[in-house]
């Protein structure tokens, strides 16, 4: 059986499907969805096909609906394609695409937002050493909930919505965005957990809330980043664990076993955080609307996917695993370790979303394996990222591979 297959879209890419077939001919592809961007952030894109250019510099932080509520200190800002004038994007998609027999799902970026965060830095995440990153917004800051409480629910007043998929709901990290990213090291494991754990006031009153002391886990964060930073050998960096559990700690020297141990106290503070605001966030969510979550497997995860433990409060109807660099093999493994039961009940659905571009994906047999690993893990929906990115040779070649 064919999976139902889905493609991620910009507004401006829908925009110039007009002059390729338009809807019509994703559905005559094979597709059954458009994952329509609705909130975002900047970005530089090489774009094969669309006719006004090839290099396109997105709008920084903006909304492509109209925005209606309050939404407190954080307001969003309406992308240039919203006009005034006539309906949104997001309106004029739900309204046309079940005349062609396409879903329609809002593909929501939260927290990775560099405008609001330049605007409210005191709003961002800020690290052990007092750094903002301002392209982060702390999930932990009442602002923040009530801003990402307002998106869900103007999303959700839609007709003809099917789904919300959150992206960066949660704290995004040290390696995620900023131009011209330079370093002497690639922090993995805990040396990315520990620059990336954030010690905003409301982050450390969530912490002594729980029963932990966010000094101490803020000079364990730093010890650990002068240990395999400052005094480290860039030439020959230290290999951290990706886990603060006892096995992840054991074999370490005791000095930083305790550094990594103190980290423990966000951690835990984050599930904590995110499980009451996914809660709060999926009452804001008509009846009958499905909450589609970007996941990662690794519990220390950091980018725009949530680690597994933080989505409980959510109950998402569907775990969305983003393999945009990984090989067949590699997505075997980010299923493997989604397959998780949750706590109070089944596991989610699983959606596998791929970016058919080499090194990780560069022929038929590649789109084969990825196909029969689909089928093998029980996997339904396949989305393919992204339409305005790929020239239309490509998207014919993973539409025939996927619906044959």
């Amino acid at each position: 059986m064919a999976p139902h297959l889905a493609v991620y879209a910009h507004p401006f890419d829908l925009d110039a499907l007009g002059a390729n077939g338009g809807l019509a001919r994703l559905r005559d592809l094979g597709f059954a969805e458009v994952a329509l961007a609705t909130s975002y952030h900047d970005g530089r894109w090489l774009m094969p096909w669309h006719p006004e250019g090839r290099v396109r510099f997105l709008e920084d932080g903006t909304v492509h609906f109209r925005p209606g509520r309050d939404y407190g200190r954080l307001r969003p800002q309406a992308s240039s394609l919203v006009d005034v004038a006539r309906p949104s994007p997001l309106e004029r998609l739900c309204e046309a695409a079940p005349a062609a027999g396409l879903a329609v799902r809002a593909w929501t970026v939260g927290t990775h937002n560099s405008r609001l965060g330049a605007l409210h830095p005191d709003l961002c995440v800020e690290n052990a050493f007092g750094d903002r990153y301002p392209y982060a917004l702390c999930p932990a800051q009442p602002a923040v909930q009530e801003y990402l409480h307002g998106l869900v629910a103007d999303l959700g007043a839609h007709d003809g919505l099917g789904a919300i998929e959150f992206e960066a709901f949660g704290w995004m990290g040290w390696k995620h965005s900023s131009h011209h990213d330079k370093s002497s090291f690639t922090p993995r494991g805990l040396l990315d957990y520990a620059l990336s754990v954030c010690f905003c006031p409301a982050c450390c009153e969530r912490m002594r809330a729980d029963g932990s002391d966010p000094a101490a886990a803020r000079a364990g964060a730093r010890d650990l980043v002068r240990r395999h930073v400052e005094l480290a050998d860039a030439m020959a960096p230290a290999r951290l664990p990706e886990r603060i559990d006892d096995a992840g700690l054991a074999g370490l020297e005791p000095e930083v076993a305790a550094a990594a141990a103190a980290l423990s106290a966000p951690y835990r503070a984050r599930i904590g955080v995110l499980s009451t605001l996914g809660r709060a966030l999926r009452q804001a969510m008509p009846g009958g609307l499905a909450a589609a979550v970007q996941v990662h497997p690794a519990t220390l995860f950091t980018g725009s996917q949530m680690a597994l433990p933080q989505t409980q409060g959510f109950r998402p109807d569907e775990y969305v695993l983003t393999a945009y660099g990984e090989t067949p093999d590699g997505m075997r493994a980010l299923l493997r370790g989604a397959a998780t039961p949750r706590l109070d009940g089944p596991p989610p659905q699983q959606r596998l979303c791929i970016w058919p571009k080499p090194p990780s994906c560069a022929s038929d047999e590649d789109l084969g394996r990825i196909r029969d690993l689909a089928a093998e893990h029980g996997i339904t929906s396949i989305a393919i990222y992204h339409l305005g990115l790929l020239p239309w040779r490509t998207i014919e070649r993973v539409a025939r591979a996927f619906t044959a």
